[in-house]
């Protein structure tokens, strides 16, 4: 007994492994360097990073060089308290991680009492200079506020300067692309930067979620479920390997402390299209996608939960005129149709008829009609001919079934299939 647990111990200490070895960071980092007024470093300094969001408080404290490293902070937006005895506290509020980005935040500590505090408000744009990644972030704000038909974030990746929002089907190549994650959503089959559509990673919240024919995303998640996606063209850092196109990281949202809940229903309708211009009649499209999102906090400050759902619901048709048989053709009478037996034409531009295939389907056949029946025999044939003489043309169609299996373009019942009434 104590073998087995132990390899179970071992297996799923292995499949761990593997998961780690497959994921990567969708967290980012803050860093800096703790000095007093005069410029000399401060070190044990204690350095918290408090999400606004949540209330999670990640402690680091300064080392001998005054040094500090937060380098796994879940995205959003930090304040970061600085403390030392014989120092004014400092707080730096603002301070917002997006998924793989390095923050640098140095920070100077005034003389005074620890209960003093002096405050920095962060609000300049974010230039990321911890990092050599080149690559765009698309908050929830900018995913809800741009309509997509099919609601797939996949879709935005043009966005990006370097991304191509064409793909080889596009272009008449047939091939990729025919692996929809689900119904009209867009696999992101995308040039990045010249490379193939077939060369860029697809992660949620660090998993890999690639399929392996086209190599696009098998996993879209609901639009109002993400809280951002980066597109990463250029300068991967070494845990994004395999990829020479770009690299697409999406995060999803989470609770926070804060209850918070959204609902939404987009609509398609015939009665709102207008008439094609060689139609009379208007196609019918019905689409409704809805669904909902809620969140909030399970033990506030440390365990929160997050739901989301999406429905879609389409109907399309289109009106098409197809040839219904006719009142003779239930019968085996073909002859109204008898030119649609010849399916090719001969070297002289004569119509070849369909042929029997197979010399068991024309013993059974030949069984059934009564009279012989041999493989490579027309079942009907019509031909248009010229006179060599006069060079005028002639028809010559089968009349007798020494021509041909069905002459006349007529199956006798005895043909059909006993347990029908009709041919």
């Amino acid at each position: 007994m104590q073998n087995h647990r132990g390899v179970a111990i071992a297996a799923l200490g292995f499949v761990l492994f593997a998961a780690a070895l497959v994921s990567a960071s969708i967290t980012g980092g803050i860093s800096g360097v703790v000095r007093d007024k005069s410029g000399a470093v401060i070190s044990d300094a204690s350095v918290v990073a408090i999400d606004t969001q949540t209330g999670v408080r990640t402690t680091v404290t300064t080392d001998a060089k005054g040094f500090y490293n937060l380098p796994t902070l879940a995205i959003g937006t930090y304040d970061v308290e600085i403390s030392h005895a014989g120092f004014r506290t400092y707080r730096q509020t603002g301070l917002v991680i997006d998924a793989n980005s390095e923050l640098r935040a140095d920070a100077s500590l005034d003389v005074g009492a620890i209960n003093e505090t002096v405050e920095v408000r962060t609000d300049s744009v974010h230039v990321e200079t911890q990092s050599t990644q080149m690559g765009e972030v698309i908050e929830s704000k900018r995913i809800e506020a741009v309509p997509l038909n099919g609601r797939s974030f996949t879709d935005l990746l043009a966005l990006q300067p370097g991304v191509s929002p064409y793909n080889s089907t596009d272009t008449g190549t047939a091939g990729i692309g025919d692996r929809s994650p689900d119904g009209g959503l867009n696999a992101g089959n995308q040039s990045v930067n010249g490379q193939r559509e077939t060369a860029n990673g697809f992660m949620v919240n660090g998993s890999n979620v690639e399929e392996g024919k086209n190599n696009g995303a098998a996993i879209i998640p609901n639009l109002d479920s993400i809280s951002e996606f980066r597109i990463i063209t250029n300068n991967f850092d070494a845990e994004y390997g395999n990829y020479s196109g770009g690299q697409i990281n999406v995060v999803t949202k989470s609770g926070t402390n804060q209850f918070h809940g959204s609902g939404f229903e987009f609509l398609r309708n015939t009665s709102l299209d207008a008439t094609q211009y060689f139609s009379n009649a208007v196609p019918v499209y019905r689409q409704n996608q809805f669904g909902g999102t809620f969140g909030g906090p399970i033990k506030k400050d440390k365990t929160f939960f997050f739901l989301d759902y999406q429905g879609t619901r389409q109907t399309q048709a289109s009106p098409v005129n197809i040839q219904m048989p006719s009142v003779a053709n239930f019968t085996g009478n073909f002859s109204d149709s008898a030119n649609s037996f010849s399916t090719a034409v001969d070297a002289n531009n004569n119509p070849i008829a369909s042929t029997v295939g197979g010399n068991f389907f024309a013993g059974l056949l030949g069984t059934r009609l009564g009279y012989g029946v041999t493989s490579g025999e027309p079942y009907y044939f019509t031909a248009s001919m010229i006179d060599p003489t006069t060079g005028t043309p002639f028809g010559i169609n089968c009349t007798n079934n020494t021509q041909c299996a069905f002459p006349n373009a007529v199956i006798p019942t005895t043909a059909c299939r006993p347990w029908r009434r009709a041919c």
